[in-house]
């Protein structure tokens, strides 16, 4: 299983806007394309403005007619298109960001990936069906807050929180939620942020079960593209809250498990094979009459030292075919029934002459059978000279 590249993955259209343009300006393109971050120019680098930063400064009293070279913005983080998915998580994870910028070899940004990317490319059955939403958000925190709140505190508590979501409730049964989004909107509107927090939420709440498995929870957050959904138990009563970071974040810790035990069983097959062919190679040492390995499609794996007697031990390179060691010889027309016979996998024999390196011909008598417990459509053949084999019978 390999990871996807970023750039299978991106989205292309990157907004963005140059930094001597204003807070307020940055504010009105972020809700005109319902956006949470905007990368904002400055020469050949990037910096990102995030909602989060906009509520920052709205609390601080900074005046959005500023332009954005005045208010402090964190670099964008950048990746190679050709990266891999595991470094891109590994990276957003680190800065808890939510979202890579990929930059090409001319430094030119050419996409961006966000968690909302990344859930839209989950494949649900990488995830366990037993994991339950409630097993999942049991002990997590969730901002839950009073529908007579004026929205100026919800959004301190946020801030404090260091979270994007507020949930409205009345004994712990959802009214609505007030998110980062919505407030860009009011501020947007130039609305003041005193009215209460039931006055601008979002409601109805759309909830999950807590019985719902993890899988469940991706399905529906990709179908109806929600950023989070709210876990309620039988009673309709909160549990918690689950996002498309918590679920990114579940399933590539589970698709890396998976990736890290396949990797093990492959190691462990390797060194298998490794061994065998060790143990192979040394029996094939003690055999003094020349021997060949071949694979299934009759090309070279290994030889003895004994080989190098009748061939060119240039000639003896893995890959080379039986045919190829056996062209120039007076013998190859007689062996077409032999090569038929082990290009199906069946034991064969035959009589050939071969010149040795003393310049001499010599006959031989070739074996070749399967060795099917050393390694799948691996094939022995042996050349035994005939003098050796007439002295044998004579004994």
């Amino acid at each position: 299983m390999q990871f996807p590249t970023l750039e299978s993955l991106a989205t292309r259209q990157v907004i963005s806007l140059d930094e001597q343009a204003s807070l307020a300006e940055a504010l009105e393109l972020m809700n005109t394309h319902a956006i949470r971050s905007l990368l904002v120019s400055c020469g050949k680098s990037y910096r990102l403005l995030q909602s989060k930063d906009l509520m920052a400064f709205h609390l601080q009293g900074i005046n959005f007619n500023v332009p954005l070279t005045q208010v402090m913005l964190p670099r964008v983080l950048c990746l190679p298109p050709d990266s891999d998915l595991q470094e891109a998580i590994k990276l957003i994870s680190l800065h808890q960001a939510e979202q890579v910028c990929l930059v090409d070899a001319n430094d030119q940004i050419c996409g961006i990936v966000t968690y909302t990317d990344l859930v839209q490319n989950l494949d649900p059955d990488t995830l366990a069906e037993s994991q339950r939403l409630g097993d999942l958000l049991r002990g997590m925190l969730l901002l839950q807050v009073n529908k007579e709140m004026p929205v100026s505190l919800v959004l301190s508590l946020m801030q404090q929180q260091g979270v994007n979501t507020a949930l409205v409730s009345e004994d712990r049964k959802p009214l609505g939620i007030l998110t980062l989004s919505d407030v860009m909107r009011l501020l947007a509107k130039g609305q003041e942020l005193s009215c209460r927090v039931d006055q601008v939420m979002s409601s109805p709440v759309d909830t999950l079960p807590e019985h719902f498995s993890v899988r469940q929870a991706v399905n529906a957050m990709r179908e109806k593209s929600y950023k989070r959904l709210v876990v309620v138990n039988e009673d309709e009563r909160v549990v918690g809250l689950i996002s498309q970071q918590d679920l990114v974040s579940l399933y590539y810790s589970q698709w890396f498990t998976l990736i890290k035990k396949q990797q093990q069983e492959l190691l462990e097959k390797n060194q298998s094979l490794e061994q065998k062919s060790l143990v192979c190679t040394q029996l094939l040492e003690e055999l003094d009459y020349p021997v060949l390995l071949l694979t299934a499609n009759g090309q070279l794996n290994q030889h003895n030292q004994a080989t190098e007697r009748i061939f060119a031990k240039e000639k003896l390179q893995p890959g080379t075919t039986l045919l190829e060691l056996m062209q120039g010889n007076p013998s190859l027309a007689n062996t077409q029934d032999f090569f038929s016979q082990i290009e199906t996998g069946q034991a064969a024999k035959a009589e050939v002459m071969f010149k040795s390196a003393k310049g001499y011909y010599q006959a031989y008598q070739l074996t070749c059978r399967p060795l099917t417990r050393i390694g799948e459509g691996l094939m022995l053949l042996s050349f035994k000279p005939r003098q050796a084999i007439e002295a044998l019978a004579l004994k």
